[in-house]
């Protein structure tokens, strides 16, 4: 008998691809200031890329990762080039029909998504396939995935990279006549995002074995990805991780426990109770007790 089920395996893996997936965002949000509400494009792309390469044309999914990186990348860096121009809550909607219009496109597009009945990928066991029998492979490639994430943002926080959108999303004028260049560092900055989320994207995909446009593209995806992230403290290294180690294991329980419209009701009050009560996030709380003691 395992000394760990399966439940809890997948939560935690499930918690540290959220964890990933808002650690990407909090990138370019919580450091750059860029609130974007558009992330479900690059996960759906990271996914589908994979779904579509195994599926459809039989090919690696690590060939579909490297696809999807790539689409992704070039994605991000031409959608946001016109988005820089708006500032504050009109960049964060010109963001949002990103993946509205992907998932339109997915839903016509039969001959590489399978339209809206989705791809269900084939399993055949072995890491040249990123599948296997057992969850343990699985939680060892999302620490990794998650790891990867976390260290890099810890690379960022301490690093030029950092400062520079730090000082743009505080002020971005001043930050010019200091000799920082704000279309390049955000651009950098949405790019890197882009890839972390793709991976994620395609972890996803590989362990779901199963995608569909609303899953993917969803809102719901671009808003869960922040609310970690805003939950667990903005700017900071490890606040997605302590968002989704919150919410992830509650969103399950409040799903086995409720459902339906009831689970969303119970589970926006909780956030609705966190944003008043921490609104620096769980970090921010955390640093505010350590001052007082």
């Amino acid at each position: 008998m395992s000394l760990i089920s399966d439940y809890t395996i997948n939560l935690m893996i499930m918690t540290l691809i959220w964890t990933g997936l808002s650690g990407a965002w909090n990138i370019m949000a919580g450091y750059g200031g860029l609130v974007s509400l558009g992330h479900a494009a690059f996960f759906g792309i990271g996914a589908y890329s994979v779904a579509s390469a195994t599926s459809l044309f039989g090919v690696s999914p690590w060939m579909g990762l490297l696809v999807g990186i790539t689409v992704a990348l070039l994605l991000g860096v031409t959608i946001s080039w016109p988005c820089f121009r708006l500032r504050g809550a009109f960049f964060s909607l010109a963001t949002m029909v990103f993946p509205i219009v992907l998932e339109i496109v997915a839903n016509n597009w039969p001959e590489l998504t399978r339209g809206s009945s989705g791809i269900a990928i084939s399993f055949k066991a072995g890491l040249e396939n990123f599948a296997f029998h057992s969850k343990l492979p699985y939680l060892v490639a999302a620490v990794l995935y998650a790891g990867m994430v976390i260290g890099f943002t810890v690379w960022i926080d301490r690093g030029r990279l950092g400062l520079q959108l730090m000082a743009i999303r505080d002020d971005q004028a001043s930050a010019e006549s200091l000799g920082i260049r704000p279309l390049r560092v955000k651009l950098l900055a949405t790019a890197i995002s882009a890839v972390f989320t793709a991976i994620g994207g395609a972890f996803y995909a590989q362990y779901i074995f199963f995608i569909d446009p609303p899953s993917v593209f969803s809102i719901n995806v671009s808003v869960q990805i922040a609310l970690l992230a805003i939950i667990g403290g903005l700017g900071t290294p490890f606040g997605p991780f302590l968002g989704s180690l919150v919410m992830t294991p509650l969103d399950g329980m409040l799903s086995a426990l409720f459902g339906g419209g009831l689970r969303l009701l119970v589970y926006g009050l909780l956030l609705l109770a966190v944003v008043l009560l921490a609104p620096r996030g769980i970090v921010g709380a955390l640093q505010a007790r350590l001052r007082r003691k």
